[in-house]
């Protein structure tokens, strides 16, 4: 240690180093070769699926489990490596002992840094080897991928040191490190939220509480279509803000080494600017979390429906002429034409948590009023047009991140003439218990038949538009608008135009199995029902999470929900079920028209020799008495019973003939009536 502070850290940096490779196998060398070993292992059993997965965007959410396994190595490690060099007291040998102390850490730290870069690097190298194989094609997924590998990887992996320094600092060689060692790597660790899940799972993107945790809200869901991973502005401030904090109770565990007033000094005032940063890049954290993956703003989302007023007034005697749509990064100006207002409050379906700053009538302000989605306006006389002004905000159902947005013609993104909320819940008790059962939708699931004309100009690269392009604007007649700016691809295959998101590998080669499959589901239905389109859509919308279905005439977004490949037909893929319920109107009582779309979904799986499980009612009916449940079941025997035939006449009529006064009585009687062997009891 003779040499001079400008040759002594990169000795200390070369020796850190060396005592990396020198020390104990197990703690940091070997706590390396650990994860990727453990890494390897799981995508192996990943991959072992008997089914072809489509979720690949889900598959670096396996870091996080084993950032969690191997940091305590880490931490240990360097608990032991200082802990050492203070019993020893080397810094009280040396003038200057407490800075050779402050730039070992320092030169600790920096080799930490240097191994877990490496670390990212050799894990990015291995996650987009998979990607490339499996085929998803190159985009800025891939950079995605390497950012959010840094915010869950290399972030928490490089904050394990300052935890070891701590300890050594606050406990020395004490025995009960180790203990403490073992508290901090369970309540600081990646899976934080996964092991105290109770606690977390109430926790919002914006609440200050979201500070105590480094990993994701939702351990296993890491991206979704078009929005792509977890991972914003928020997530790095959130890890700066860890560092801020570590770094400042290192610098004040240290002081007590301090040898002189002026090295006091110096850690005092770093100190004292500390707070401010902290607090600072805290506050930024919170305002910039995507809300689109927590848990607790979908609960809130969806507990908020449940207390909105269903039955609000409306008025809507009026027609709309046409809309002109801009948006401008997330400020939303709609000005809307009318044909006909018959009215002076008319009311409007717009989405709650957009805020309005203002609604103009003849360029003038006027007064409007909010219900939930519902607003009210308060027109002046000759009144022919309004013009809406207000944000488009991130929230868990439409999510707005890192530019992405999902806008779909289900979703009152604009303001709309509806005389319902936006989402709607079904909520029953089953039957003899007190458990209820919820059934949740988008009220325009199914859109109005009527046209209009749209002009959409927005800023920025557009995946998707549902409106023809003209010139630099969107415009054209449509149900309702869609609007994707995110991460994915498009193609055209056979006069269908296909998005899908940037984790579908190999999607072109797909199509040809894909696209016919729906057609002859489509097709299948036709011969059940009537359908709100005469025939499949030449635009189709994939996806795997977080996106509605829907069906309009121009077209279809088909989301999965699950991760199986959809190329491969099994029972969870369920699309015979996913088409009926797209295609076919509503009729008759909720829980009838469930058993409807179940019977009628057995019935195409038999009728295309696909493999099916006899299931003789739906989850829906447990709210019914066990009379009815049982007569349902003997309604679905007798089906059984039925020729291919019979059970399609079976279907249609009980279709045709459903409406909200009819009973189970009577379905019975139409099962016995189409051929049915025996008696029903």
């Amino acid at each position: 240690m003779c040499c001079g502070p400008n040759q002594r850290i990169p000795y200390l940096f070369s020796f850190v180093l060396a005592k990396c490779f020198t020390q104990n196998f197990i703690h940091h060398p070997g706590a390396s070769i650990l994860f990727f070993v453990l890494l390897i292992a799981r995508l192996i059993l990943f991959f072992s699926d008997p089914y072809d997965m489509e979720a690949y965007g889900q598959l670096p959410h396996e870091v996080l489990m084993l950032v969690q396994m191997v940091s305590i190595f880490y931490i240990v490690f360097f608990y032991l490596l200082h802990s050492k060099e203070l019993l020893y007291g080397v810094q009280s040998f040396f003038t200057d002992g407490y800075r050779i102390m402050l730039e070992k850490m320092s030169a600790m730290f920096a080799v930490h840094v240097l191994c877990q870069g490496i670390m990212v690097m050799i894990a990015y190298g291995i996650f987009s080897l998979v990607y490339f194989i499996v085929g998803i094609e190159p985009s800025d997924f891939y950079l995605s991928l390497l950012r959010f590998l840094a915010v869950y990887m290399f972030g928490p992996l490089v904050l394990s040191i300052m935890y070891g320094l701590m300890v050594a600092m606050f406990f020395g060689t004490k025995k009960i490190s180790f203990f403490v060692i073992l508290v901090v790597w369970i309540v600081t660790g990646s899976m934080t939220t996964e092991l105290f899940i109770d606690f977390f799972q109430k926790v919002h993107a914006n609440d200050w509480k979201s500070l105590l945790f480094i990993g994701k809200h939702a351990v296993q869901h890491v991206y979704n279509s078009y929005i792509g991973f977890e991972v914003d502005r928020g997530n790095e401030l959130k890890l700066l803000t860890w560092f801020l904090v570590l770094f400042g109770m290192v610098l004040m565990l240290s002081i007590r080494w301090a040898l002189t007033a002026r090295e006091r000094n110096v850690v005092m005032k770093v100190l004292l600017v500390l707070p401010f940063l902290v607090v600072a890049s805290a506050y930024g954290s919170l305002e910039s979390n995507t809300k689109a993956f927590t848990r607790a703003d979908q609960t809130t989302e969806i507990n908020d429906y449940r207390k909105m007023n269903i039955d609000v007034k409306t008025d809507l005697r009026y027609d709309i002429q046409s809309y002109s749509i801009s948006l401008k990064e997330k400020q939303a100006t709609v000005h809307v034409k009318f044909s006909r207002m018959d009215t002076m409050k008319p009311t409007f379906q717009l989405y709650h948590a957009y805020p309005i700053k203002w609604i103009q009538a003849e360029h003038k302000r006027i007064k409007f009023a909010r219900e939930g989605d519902i607003v009210t306006v308060y027109l002046p006389e000759g009144t022919t047009s309004l013009t809406f002004r207000y944000d488009i905000v991130d929230t868990s159902f439409i999510p707005y991140t890192n530019g992405r947005t999902v806008l779909l013609a289900d979703k009152a993104w604009y303001p709309k003439k509806r005389a319902s909320q936006m989402y709607k819940i079904y909520e029953f008790v089953i039957y003899g218990t007190k458990e209820r059962l919820w059934w949740n939708e988008f009220t325009d699931q199914f859109l109005p038949r009527e046209n209009n004309d749209f002009t959409l100009k927005v800023d920025g690269d557009v995946l998707f538009c549902n409106l023809p392009k003209r010139g630099s604007v969107y415009s054209g007649e449509a149900q309702a608008v869609t609007l994707i700016k995110g991460q994915g691809h498009r193609f055209v295959y056979k006069g269908y135009q296909i998005i899908y998101p940037a984790d579908w590998p190999k999607m072109d080669e797909r199509v040809s199995t894909v696209v016919p499959q729906l057609e002859e589901a489509f097709q299948d239905v036709r011969q059940l029902a009537p359908t709100t389109v005469s025939s499949l859509p030449k635009t189709i919308v994939f996806s795997s999470f977080g996106l509605s279905s829907f069906m309009a005439n121009d077209h279809l977004v088909y989301n999965t929900n699950n991760s199986y490949a959809i190329d491969k037909y099994h029972l969870e893929q369920d699309f015979y079920e996913k088409m009926l319920r797209l295609s076919v109107q509503p009729k008759g009582s909720f829980v009838m028209y469930n058993e409807w779309i179940h019977a009628a979904a057995q019935f195409l799986m038999e009728k295309r020799d696909l493999r099916k499980i006899d299931m003789f009612r739906s989850h829906q009916s447990d709210v019914l008495p066990k009379s009815k449940q049982e007569l349902i079941k003997s309604i679905y025997f007798a089906f059984q019973q039925l020729s291919l035939e019979q059970k399609q006449q079976f279907l249609r009529k009980w279709y045709q003939e459903m409406d909200e006064t009819w009973t189970w009585d009577q379905v019975s009687q139409l099962v016995k009536e189409s051929g049915a062997i025996g008696y029903l009891h």
